[in-house]
């Protein structure tokens, strides 16, 4: 329902869940005003694209960036603005202009916070000392094209690349691209640990290997040597040479301005409720800041990935401006791409369905995507995640190098709809040669499965003949 009374939304931070959150706000009220606040002094960009322009596929960051038109009246930008101080009582806030440092403060009616987080580096001798000497993030423009430069100018033409997380992965596959020599390092041994089970694990693991990348997987890296520049790191117990070293250990939640202002906040983010709503009247906050919580069972978690902040903003919009909208909570449904592997999942690993009580099997299969006469014809891995009881879809993961993010937007749909392994078994999906089985992979897991945990097709409740009511 449109609202229709004046008032005044603040967004802080010009992400996917800030654009979306002023977008449905001035779709929901005719008569806000809303003014984005944001630090960087450019509009919009895609962190997702960073490691694809290091890569070379992305031809520069430029290509990455996106304008947001002001609409008089309407909608406002203050870019190169901060926010210092929060004042919940008032309803106001403290900006400093970061180019001439001047203060003004602004009134809200509603406050929507969305601003982000930042990288961690780890504790370890020579991450700090030595960062932009050779040690680099891959998290923003202005990091990530220090990186760049620092790879083209390699004179060792060695990396090591710390993390196996999807920056990581993605990142050391594009300096390979890019002609390094790149070692990849996390002290535990499976890669993607919040999306794949150990097994699935193995096969990226195996696919980086056979890309050329050497990779030390459960095997921490205890120090970065160098005066004043990285000249070597050291990875249990043994020295490796090399020039430049990436930090892709995950991101920490930019609370302070949220916690400074008495919003709830855990070492996850700060803590919102299924409309987006803080613990303080009137303030929102919305994507990689945020503590939200699962589709499946309303258990605390956390997704920082651009198609769930949107779907935050589009929410916090709403409401701020006057409407009533709901978030769905979070399946961390993820998409990558290795080298030539499609890397997908949704819902839960094994590990943590069991972690929360789930009588819960994992059941795994290889098949061919496409029958066996057609050209080019590879293979998909599949792994579904199953209560035992009923056969109830808790988690989906797919690697292979085609057709693995639509199986897992399937397996989505299908978590998100409460099915079961009997309820996907009659699911009609298209079929044709050049593209897919008759009797797709999806289904044969679902066989499978089915045998495993001897669960019966769903039989029929009435017997009817078309037409008959």
């Amino acid at each position: 329902m449109v609202q229709d009374s004046e008032m005044d939304i603040v967004v802080v931070g010009l992400g996917a869940s800030g654009l979306y959150a002023s977008k449905s706000a001035l779709n929901t009220n005719r008569k806000c005003r809303v003014t984005i606040i944001e630090k960087r002094d450019f509009d919009q960009f895609s962190p997702c694209g960073l490691p694809f322009v290091i890569e070379g596929m992305v031809p520069d960051f430029e290509h990455l960036k996106h304008a947001v038109p002001e609409v008089k009246g309407k909608l406002s930008k203050l870019l190169s603005h901060e926010v210092q101080r929060i004042d919940p009582a008032a309803k106001t806030l403290e900006v400093r202009d970061l180019r001439s440092g001047e203060l003004m403060v602004l009134r809200y009616d509603a406050l929507i916070l969305s601003s982000g987080t930042f990288p961690q580096n780890l504790p370890i001798p020579g991450a700090k000392e030595l960062l932009g000497k050779g040690v680099y993030f891959c998290s923003n423009i202005d990091d990530s094209s220090e990186l760049l430069r620092a790879a083209l100018r390699s004179q060792r033409k060695k990396a090591v690349v710390v993390g196996g997380g999807a920056i990581g992965l993605e990142v050391a596959v594009a300096l390979k691209e890019r002609g390094l020599e790149v070692h990849i390092t996390k002290r535990t041994p499976p890669p993607f640990p919040r999306n794949l089970d150990p097994e699935m694990g193995k096969l990226v693991t195996d696919h980086l290997t056979e890309l050329g990348i050497k990779v030390h997987f459960g095997k921490g890296i205890d120090a970065i040597n160098g005066v004043d520049r990285v000249g070597s790191v050291l990875i249990a117990g043994e020295t490796i040479e090399c020039d430049l070293v990436v930090m892709a250990v995950g991101t920490s939640p930019n609370t302070k301005l949220a916690q400074s202002a008495g919003c709830n906040v855990t070492k996850e983010g700060v803590v919102v409720n299924n409309r987006m709503e803080t613990s303080i009247k009137d303030i929102y906050a919305t994507g990689d800041l945020v503590q939200t919580y699962s589709r499946l069972d309303r258990s605390p978690a956390t997704m920082q990935l651009a198609t769930s902040a949107f779907r935050q903003g589009m929410v916090a919009g709403t409401n701020a401006a006057g409407g009533n909208a709901e978030y769905a909570g979070v399946l961390n449904t993820f998409l990558t791409k290795i080298g030539k592997l499609e890397i997908a999942t949704t819902g839960y690993t094994l590990e943590q369905a069991l972690a929360l009580g789930y009588q819960a099997k994992a059941i795994s299969t290889k098949k061919e995507i496409k029958p066996h006469y057609m050209p080019d014809c590879p293979d998909i891995n599949l792994r579904v995640v199953a209560d035992e009881r009923d056969g109830r879809i808790l988690g989906f993961q797919a690697i292979g190098e085609q057709g693995a993010g639509w199986r897992a937007n399937i397996f989505a749909l299908a978590i998100q709809a409460k099915m079961t392994l009997s309820d996907l078994m009659d699911a009609e999906l298209s079929y044709n040669p050049p593209v897919s089985q008759m009797y797709d992979p999806i289904y044969q897991l679902v066989e499978i499965a089915m045998k495993r945990l001897r669960l019966e097709l769903k039989a029929p409740n009435e017997v009817f003949l078309p037409g008959k009511a």
